[in-house]
């Protein structure tokens, strides 16, 4: 189903509020469209990304489980990676750790999934796991080879020679 042309615009709207960092803003906007039932899973993807942005993790949770509840069409991916990254900020690595395992069991090959995942099992000191679900993440996707080189949630496997190893693979490509 396409959304009615002024929500079309409204949702364009609240995106452009939300990329000039006026999350409010955007928030005060998106009664219409998550009253439309055509327009619901847009708005409500629109309310978690606003309240992520104002550090609103509870509420954003909330509005998570309302898309489950409601089994809102979004994409499993977006979802569980909201649901994992509101968690860490509030301290509950194990729901994030269960929000990464929930995305694997739905799509076994999600390269953020198993890089997030190793980064919430390092932070939690099961830095064997973590560096196995590291090694998976940059064979599915390279690119967290250079993600990997900066993130402090990986502290822990610093030092470890395999974990060396794996960020060497890519600065190699680089010479």
């Amino acid at each position: 189903m396409s959304l009615p042309h002024n929500l079309a615009r409204l949702a364009l709207e609240i995106e452009g509020w939300l990329e000039l960092g006026a999350a409010e803003r955007a928030l005060r906007g998106l009664q219409p469209l998550i009253a439309h039932p055509g327009a619901r899973p847009v708005g409500m993807q629109l309310r978690c990304h606003a309240l992520v942005a104002l550090d609103r993790f509870e509420h954003a949770l909330r509005t998570l489980d309302t898309i489950r509840r409601e089994s809102i069409d979004v994409d499993t991916e977006w979802l569980e990676v909201q649901d994992a990254w509101c968690r860490k900020r509030l301290d509950d690595l194990p729901g994030a750790v269960a929000a990464m395992y929930r995305l694997l069991r739905h799509d076994p090959r999600s390269a953020i999934a198993h890089y997030n995942l190793g980064c919430y099992l390092a932070l939690q000191g099961h830095l064997e796991e973590a560096l196995n679900e590291v090694t998976v993440a940059c064979g599915l996707d390279e690119s967290f080879r250079s993600h990997a080189v900066d993130e402090t949630d990986l502290d822990g496997l610093r030092g470890d020679e395999r974990f060396e190893q794996l960020l060497r693979s890519d600065r190699s490509d680089e010479v």
